[in-house]
């Protein structure tokens, strides 16, 4: 039985995809810098006989199997890219690299999607149709991405990609899978704010335009367009994560710049919502006599999982995992993911 071969192949191999997820995370490379992660991988699939690619402007890694075999290719794709942030932790396979770190789970995907090659090229005869094996860079590279970059060079087609099927290891139980049709991820966007007042000395305020009242009152007043502007249904988270101004305790400062996150996973409100934050922007500066800059960068598009692919894939965990593996969310996440360029162009869940 197939199932029962798959689980034994699964097994054969679980401590070397162990070994190769902790040699990735101890040696983790930002987006658009996986050369040596890049290599590691040609080097693993060559090793069970597959051919393997290279991107000519990019690190990304490409391996079919059963190329000409059957009508329909299947594409699974794992990022590679780490993060720059500074690894605080004890264990032995710690990053080696200063300031980087694989804390986004992109070295668990490589390694997952390495494991799957592995099993599926010992029964690749009892496979009817192709499998893309997909290593994407620059997951983190938000809003170029790097799944833009693959497209460019080809990589849906020869073979001509049919399906595209992607993971992310989350915050749920171990041992299952959560997925939704229709919109998955949400929109991940960036914007930037700057309150331009009037710099005074601080015992004579009323001299000045308040830059920093200006943007107090601003981030307090943006939460309403959250909570009373965008209909409740829609997913829509606004962060406003960076803030800065002022020179000295003494000296009102003239400028303020501001800098945020906006989430959406409607088209409606992705629609409305870049213009509504800059009405808000725009009234509230004028109140307190201050002019402004804004500029809103629409990153990765939502992520849409097709429905017919997505009840495939569900029937496909329950009959190899059980029903109770199968977590069926209601809402969108509000991550953003750049899968979302390739679900705009084939069928594919998420």
């Amino acid at each position: 039985m197939l199932k029962n071969k798959v689980e034994e192949l699964v097994d054969k191999y679980l401590d070397e995809v162990i070994s190769i997820r902790r040699y990735l995370h101890q040696n983790p490379e930002l987006s658009l810098k996986e050369f040596n992660t890049a290599e590691f991988i040609v080097k693993e699939l060559n090793k069970i006989g597959l051919d393997a690619q290279r991107g000519r402007e990019n690190n990304g890694v490409v391996s079919n199997l059963n190329l000409g075999k059957g009508k329909k290719t299947l594409m699974l794709r794992a990022d590679m890219d780490a993060l720059p942030i500074q690894e605080e932790t004890n264990f032995e396979f710690k990053s080696k690299n200063p300031g980087v770190m694989h804390a986004c789970g992109h070295d668990v995907h490589t390694s997952i999607l390495l494991g799957v090659s592995k099993v599926l090229n010992e029964i690749k005869d009892e496979i009817n149709g192709n499998v893309k094996f997909v290593f994407q860079p620059a997951e983190e590279n938000n809003p170029t991405g790097g799944a833009p970059l693959m497209i460019k060079e080809g990589v849906l087609e020869n073979p001509h990609v049919d399906n595209a099927v992607a993971l992310h290891v989350w915050d749920y139980p171990i041992g299952t899978i959560a997925l939704k049709p229709n919109a998955m991820m949400s929109e991940s966007n960036r914007i930037f704010i700057t309150i331009k007042g009037q710099a005074s000395h601080a015992s004579k305020p009323h001299e000045g335009h308040d830059a920093i009242v200006c943007a107090a009152y601003l981030i307090t007043q943006l939460q309403t367009i959250v909570s009373r502007a965008i209909d409740p249904s829609d997913v829509v988270v606004l962060t406003l994560s960076k803030i800065n101004g002022g020179v000295r305790y003494n000296v009102l400062p003239g400028e303020v710049s501001i800098e945020g996150t906006v989430r959406c996973s409607s088209v409606e409100a992705c629609e409305i919502l870049p213009d509504k934050i800059e009405e808000f922007v725009k009234d509230v500066c004028k109140i307190h006599g201050c002019d402004y800059e804004y500029k809103f960068n629409h990153g990765y598009p939502v992520t849409m999982n097709d429905p017919k692919l997505t009840k495939l894939v569900k029937k496909s965990i329950i009959n190899s995992m059980g029903e109770d593996s199968l977590i069926e969310m209601d809402n969108p996440d509000t991550g953003g993911e750049d899968f979302s360029f390739f679900a705009r162009e084939v069928p594919s869940c998420f």
